[in-house]
C-alpha cells in the first residue's frame, strides 16, 4: 500500500472514531510503529492531526464529519447543561425545530414531558421522543444520510413549504467570527438554510470546543441568528469579537 492511500485510510479511521493510536494502526496496516508515526508525522505537518501520546486526535474536525458515534460521547456534560438551558426558553405551546445533532439530541431530552409540538430530520431525536406522549412529533421525510441519521434532500426541504414554526435549535460544527456558522457536509446547508426562513427565533446550539472553528460549508453570518447558545468552557478570548456581532448565552 502507497503511504498516501494508508494516510488517506487513517484520517477516514480517525473522523469515524475520533482519535487513533499507533498500535491499533500498525495493526490494522501491518506496518512498524516506525512507519506509523512517520504517518503521523506527515499528516500533522499538512494540519489534519493532532500528535498525541501514543496516538492522534483531529486538530480541525469542523473540515471532516466525525461519525455519530463518536460526537455521542464528546462533550456530553456541556451538551446536557446547553439541553437544559434551551428547553427554559421554550413555552408550552411551542412549535420546535431540532436541527439533526448531538447537542440538539440532548435539548430533546430536556423537553420531554412538556406540551410542545417538534419538528426533526434527525432518526435519533425521532426515537428518543417516540414515547413522550405530551409531545406532537412530525419527522421531516427525505433521504437518509446514516453517517448522522438524518433525512435530506429536496423532499427534506419541501417539508417546510407550509410549516411555521416558533423556534429553531441550529447545530454547527464550526462558529467563526468571519466564516459564520459552518458544517462539513454541504449536503446538509439546504435544510438548514431552509428551517431557519421558518421560524421566528434562530438559536444557534454549540459547545465551546466549535468556537473559533470553521468548515466548508456556509449555513449563515454570526448575525444572522437571534443568539448562540454555549457552554461555560469557552474563553473570552474567543467570545469577544464573537459578541460584537450576537447575543451569546451561555448554558
Amino acid at each position: 500500500m502507497l503511504p498516501v492511500e494508508r494516510q488517506r485510510m487513517i484520517l477516514s479511521h480517525l473522523g469515524k472514531n475520533g482519535n487513533v493510536s499507533v498500535i491499533d494502526l500498525c495493526n490494522m496496516f501491518n506496518v512498524s510503529e516506525m512507519t506509523i508515526r512517520r504517518d503521523l508525522t506527515n499528516l500533522q505537518s499538512q494540519g489534519l492531526l493532532k500528535r498525541t501520546y501514543g496516538g492522534a486526535i483531529p486538530t480541525e474536525p469542523a473540515f471532516f464529519e466525525i461519525s455519530q458515534r463518536a460526537k455521542l460521547s464528546m462533550f456530553i456534560e456541556e451538551k446536557k447543561q446547553i439541553g437544559v438551558y434551551c428547553a427554559d426558553l421554550v413555552k408550552d405551546g411551542d412549535v420546535v425545530f431540532l436541527d439533526s445533532g448531538t447537542t440538539t439530541l440532548q435539548i430533546a431530552k430536556a423537553l420531554k414531558g412538556r406540551p410542545i409540538t417538534i419538528l426533526t430530520n434527525d432518526l435519533n431525536i425521532a426515537s428518543e421522543l417516540l414515547d413522550c406522549h405530551t409531545i406532537t412529533m412530525f419527522i421531516v421525510g427525505g433521504e437518509l444520510n446514516r453517517e448522522n441519521n438524518n433525512l435530506l434532500g429536496s423532499k427534506a426541504i419541501g417539508f417546510f413549504d407550509d410549516i411555521r414554526g416558533d423556534v429553531l435549535f441550529l447545530a454547527v460544527e464550526g462558529v467563526d467570527e468571519n466564516a459564520g456558522f459552518t458544517v462539513p457536509d454541504l449536503d446538509e446547508v439546504p435544510i438548514k438554510r431552509r428551517m431557519m426562513g421558518s421560524v421566528e427565533k434562530v438559536y444557534v446550539v454549540s459547545d465551546h470546543s466549535k468556537l473559533g472553528r470553521n468548515s466548508m460549508g456556509i449555513i449563515a453570518p454570526i448575525d444572522g441568528v437571534t443568539a448562540l447558545i454555549t457552554d461555560s468552557g469557552a474563553s473570552e478570548d474567543i467570545l469577544r469579537p464573537l459578541q460584537e456581532k450576537v447575543q451569546i448565552l451561555i448554558g
